[in-house]
C-alpha cells in the first residue's frame, strides 16, 4: 500500500515524544511492507537531511510554509493575550481550523495526482482538513496524539500556563468525522474518542506509540536514576519537583545518588547538587544503562508518556508518579512501581529501596519488558486493522462496532 504521512512536526531530530511517536510509526508502516511518504508542515525546525535518510529524497515532501501573521491576526493575538489575562475560557480556544493553510491543500492536491496514495495519515486534529485533499476511496487516518477538546483546562488546573493548541469539544469531534479512523495513543481517550463519536461513521483504535523494541539493557548497579525528557514545561515542572523535594531526601540516605537528566528538559535545569546533565542522547539505552532506575515524576499531562514506554522496552526498573504513568496506570506495582503525585517520601523510599534490592529491579526489570512486548503487539495489531482495505468505506464502518481489542490496554 502507498502512504502519505501528513504532519506538522518532523520526525528529526527525535529529540522529542511526539517526534519518536511519529518516527516509530512510519518506521512500522515501512516494516510492514507499505511504501511511506512523509509531508512536513514546516511549523518546527527540522533535519531535513535526516529526514530524506529516513523517507528517501523522493518521498520527503516539504510543504508551503505558513504566511506570516498579518495586521488582523496580529490584533487578534493581542486581544487572545489580554483575554488571557482576565482569565476568560474563550481566549484560550481556537477555531479547529484556525492553524490550517489552503496552500496546505493544493499543494496535497497535487502530491495525490502524482502518486494516488492509497491511504493518509494525518498528524493532529488540527490539521485535519488536510484530508479535504483527498478522494473518498482514499483511507484517511487521524492521529491524535493527544486531546485538544479543552485542553487548556488541564493545564490551568495543575496551575500552568496552557501549551499549544486547545478548541472546543464540539470542533475537536468535527475533526474526527473528517477521518475514517481516528487513532487514540491510549485507552481512557480511546474509550472517550468512542463514546462521542457513537453513532458516526468514523470509527476508534487505540494506537499508543509504537515503541522501537531493540534489546533489553542492564541498569547500572549504582546509586543513579535517569529521567528523559524535553523542554515541554510539564517535563520541566517533574524535574523540578524531582530535584527539590525527592533527591535531597534521597540523598540523606545515600549521599553520592545522582540523577541523570537526558533531553531538552536539561537547558530549563540550574545546576544542583547531584544532577548530571548529560543533554540530547541519540540512543536512550545509553542512557538507561547509565543508572539503576528510572525516574517519572511528571505531575500532570495527557496522553501517554512515551519515554516511561521506552524505558519499559528497555527493562528499566521504574519508579513513576500516577501523571507519570497516565494511559499505563494499571500496570503500576507490576510493570513498574507507582507513587502518587505530590508524595515525595514515598517516591524517595521506593527509589532507595531499589538501589538495596537487586532481586526487586531484576523482577521489575522483565515485568517492564514483557508489558512493553504485549503493548507493542496490542498496537501493531490494531494499525493493521486501520489499514484493511475492505473496511475502510463509510457505508460499511457505519455497521461495524468498535473491536474490544482496539480499546484494550
Amino acid at each position: 500500500m502507498k502512504i502519505l504521512v501528513v504532519s506538522p512536526v518532523p520526525t528529526d531530530p527525535v529529540d522529542a515524544g511526539n517526534r519518536a511517536r511519529i518516527a516509530t510509526l512510519t518506521q512500522e508502516l515501512v516494516r510492514g511492507g507499505h511504501t511511506v511518504h512523509f509531508a512536513c508542515l514546516p511549523l518546527e525546525t527540522c533535519d531535513e537531511g535526516a529526514m530524506r535518510a529516513r523517507f528517501g529524497a523522493d518521498r520527503l515532501h516539504m510543504l508551503p510554509t505558513p504566511p506570516a501573521a498579518g495586521v488582523a491576526a496580529r490584533m487578534a493575538g493581542l486581544l487572545r493575550r489580554a483575554g488571557r489575562a482576565l482569565k476568560i475560557d474563550a481566549a484560550y480556544r481556537w477555531p479547529l481550523d484556525a492553524w490550517y493553510d489552503e496552500a496546505c491543500t493544493a499543494a496535497l492536491r497535487k502530491l495525490q495526482a502524482a502518486h494516488r496514495f492509497d491511504a493518509v495519515f494525518v498528524e493532529y486534529v488540527f490539521l485535519s482538513k488536510a484530508f479535504d485533499a483527498f478522494e473518498r476511496d482514499v483511507i484517511r487516518v487521524l492521529d491524535t496524539h493527544d486531546r485538544f477538546g479543552l485542553r487548556h483546562r488541564h493545564y490551568l488546573d495543575a496551575g500552568m500556563k496552557p501549551q499549544w493548541f486547545s478548541t472546543t469539544l464540539s470542533e475537536e469531534e468535527r475533526g474526527f468525522r473528517r477521518a475514517d479512523y481516528v487513532l487514540a495513543i491510549q485507552p481512557t481517550e480511546a474509550r472517550d474518542f468512542a463514546a462521542r463519536l457513537a453513532g458516526a461513521a468514523t470509527r476508534v483504535l487505540q494506537v499508543g506509540h509504537l515503541i522501537d523494541l531493540g534489546e533489553p539493557v542492564k541498569s547500572a548497579d549504582r546509586p543513579a536514576v535517569v529521567f528523559v525528557g524535553s523542554g515541554n514545561p510539564l517535563n520541566v515542572q517533574g524535574a523540578r519537583y524531582f530535584i527539590g523535594r525527592v533527591l535531597p531526601l534521597v540523598r540523606q540516605q545515600r549521599p553520592n545518588a545522582e540523577l541523570l537528566l537526558v533531553g531538552g528538559v536539561c537547558t530549563a535545569i540550574p545546576d544542583a547538587p547531584g544532577v548530571v546533565k548529560l543533554g540530547f542522547v541519540p540512543d536512550l539505552r545509553d542512557a538507561f544503562s547509565a543508572a539503576g532506575v528510572f525516574v517519572n515524576p511528571v505531575l500532570a499531562g495527557t496522553g501517554v508518556n512515551i519515554k516511561l514506554l521506552d524505558a519499559m522496552a528497555a527493562g528499566m526498573p521504574i519508579v513513576s508518579t500516577t501523571s507519570g504513568a497516565r494511559g499505563l496506570d494499571e500496570h503500576g506495582g507490576s510493570a513498574f512501581l507507582m507513587v502518587e503525585d505530590d508524595d515525595a517520601a514515598s517516591f524517595a523510599r521506593e527509589v532507595l529501596r531499589l538501589f538495596d534490592a537487586e532481586n526487586e529491579r531484576t523482577r521489575l526489570a522483565h515485568r517492564a519488558r514483557d508489558t512493553a512486548l504485549a503493548w507493542n503487539a496490542a498496537q501493531l495489531s490494531a494499525l493493521e486493522a486501520a489499514l484493511d482495505k475492505q473496511q475502510h468505506f463509510p457505508s460499511s464502518l457505519a455497521e461495524s462496532p468498535i473491536p474490544a481489542e482496539a480499546l484494550a490496554p
